[in-house]
């Protein structure tokens, strides 16, 4: 019985790492849908600008895409695990051949309607963005200009439904493997604390003569319950952490293959760019989408490189005097340009007199920028960012970045401060980075001394204070 109990537990994480590994290829092979139906896009507007030469070749490329599209939707629907781990590990060129008969594997009742159902569905949306994009390529051979309709029409899909329609499907694969994972830990504890039971009860009865050590039993019992009440409580708080990283790694995934994908694709565009034709200005365009998009990864990794270079120590801190008047208002005509591009505003609510901090003038500079940067994220259309600072007693300066925006649900504000964790926010606003910016703030603030803490309510913004301390207490000490 002990035996079969073990054996359950170790088929149980087998099942977990598998489910793990089938996730990430679910993850992987929907971003990638994502990204050929931009790319069929994009070279399917290149087909009128190139030379009757070379218009060949495109269209041979643009049918590899829209094959390499179509396998991976009906792997997607598959549901084979095996299927999906191998289309993820292919790369992303594109190489033509047909899309394979797969029956349709298990789906839930949600991801079954995201694919199905639906005024169009993504099913039939992909499948007439395929069948269009085929016949649109078939007839370019003379490329009237009534095809313009049809070009529209395919960019509308593209850019517009489609990868609405991909990120919601993704996102419910992975809330449901997150969700099998979940389950097959509790079940894998579970089977854990019956298989120790039944040990217990198999010695009871068993050694009867040891009856007398009964009492030295029940102190070992006891012991072990509370180990495995500690074991519960880590276990817990690991289940936690994965969860957060699972859902970073995810994110990250995302937010470094989608760059990547524009660098490549762009790239590759560029290198064929007098094959196909592709005039001077767009060249111009391209190479201008491809240094953003370095510039965009660029910040992701200095992101993960400041949390690494803080917690292990390494991170420089130069105290000095700093007026932190001075120091906002640089802050603020910094990201007004972002604000007005979100209609919000910045507004720094000066002291008639200067109030100087004892800090690391970059590293509040970073703090301050990450805070209202964050606030204008979670901000309302046409709400204000406002920073105030005082000076609190003498040894206290403090500091306050609030807006007018959404605010955070109470339960999530424990965690907002832990790397890699997001709030549960409203669906509607889109967010960008990884999770990183309030921890980083937090670390800034900690290596100078000071504390950060948020406070929020739901539909009446947030607020996020800062206190450090001022110069005169240094006078002090020094004194």
């Amino acid at each position: 019985m002990i035996a079969t109990f073990a054996t359950v537990v170790w088929v149980s994480s087998i099942l977990l790492v598998s489910e793990q590994a089938d996730l990430a290829a679910e993850v992987n092979v929907a971003g990638r849908q994502r990204m050929l139906s931009q790319k069929i896009a994009l070279l399917t507007s290149e087909l009128g600008a190139v030379r009757v030469e070379s218009r060949q070749a495109l269209r041979e490329e643009i049918l590899a895409c829209v094959d390499l599209m179509e396998r991976a939707h009906h792997i997607m629907i598959s549901r084979d695990g095996d299927l999906l781990r191998e289309t993820a590990a292919e790369g992303t060129n594109c190489h033509p051949g047909t899309a394979g008969t797969h029956a349709p594997g298990a789906m839930s009742e949600t991801l079954s309607a995201a694919y199905f159902q639906g005024a169009p569905s993504l099913d039939t949306l992909l499948n007439e963005y395929l069948r269009s994009t085929r016949g649109l390529v078939e007839e370019s051979r003379d490329w009237p200009a009534s095809h313009q309709p049809d070009q529209r029409r395919l960019f509308a899909i593209a850019h517009r439904e489609l990868p609405t329609q991909l990120d919601h499907v993704a996102q419910i694969i992975q809330r449901e493997g997150e969700a099998r994972a979940a389950w097959l830990v509790t079940f894998k504890t579970a089977m854990w604390i019956a298989t120790l039971l039944l040990l217990v009860f198999e010695v009871l009865l068993i050694f009867r003569p040891m009856v007398r050590r009964v009492s030295d039993t029940i102190r070992a019992i006891k012991n072990i319950a509370l180990d495995l009440a500690e074991r519960h409580s880590s276990e817990h708080d690991l289940k936690v952490s994965n969860h957060a990283k699972s859902r970073f790694l995810a994110h990250m995934s995302h937010e470094l293959r989608t760059p990547l994908n524009a660098v490549n694709g762009y790239a590759q565009v560029l290198l064929e760019a007098d094959e196909l034709g592709v005039p001077e200005d767009r060249r111009r365009e391209y190479a201008c989408n491809i240094l953003a998009s370095g510039k965009h990864l660029l910040d992701r990794v200095d992101e993960l490189l400041d949390l690494a270079r803080i917690d292990a120590g390494t991170m420089t801190v130069a105290c000095d005097a700093v007026d932190i008047g001075r120091l906002a208002g640089g802050v603020a005509s910094m990201l007004r340009l972002k604000a007005s591009q979100r209609n919000q505003n910045i507004q720094v609510h000066h002291r008639p007199y200067s109030v100087h901090v004892y800090a690391d003038q970059k590293l509040l500079r970073r703090a301050l920028i990450n805070l209202v940067d964050n606030a204008l994220k979670y901000g309302r259309d046409g709400g204000t960012v406002s920073i105030r600072y005082i000076q609190r007693s003498q040894d206290q300066v403090e500091v306050v970045v609030e807006d007018d925006g959404i605010g955070i649900d109470p339960q999530d504000l424990p965690f907002l401060l832990e790397p890699f964790a997001r709030a549960e926010t409203n669906p509607d606003v889109t967010l960008d980075g990884v999770g990183l910016g309030l921890p980083l703030t937090k670390r800034f603030v900690d290596a100078q001394g000071g504390t950060l803490s948020i406070s929020s309510t739901p539909g009446a913004g947030t607020a996020a204070t800062i206190i450090l301390a001022s110069i005169e207490s240094q006078f002090a000490q020094s004194g």
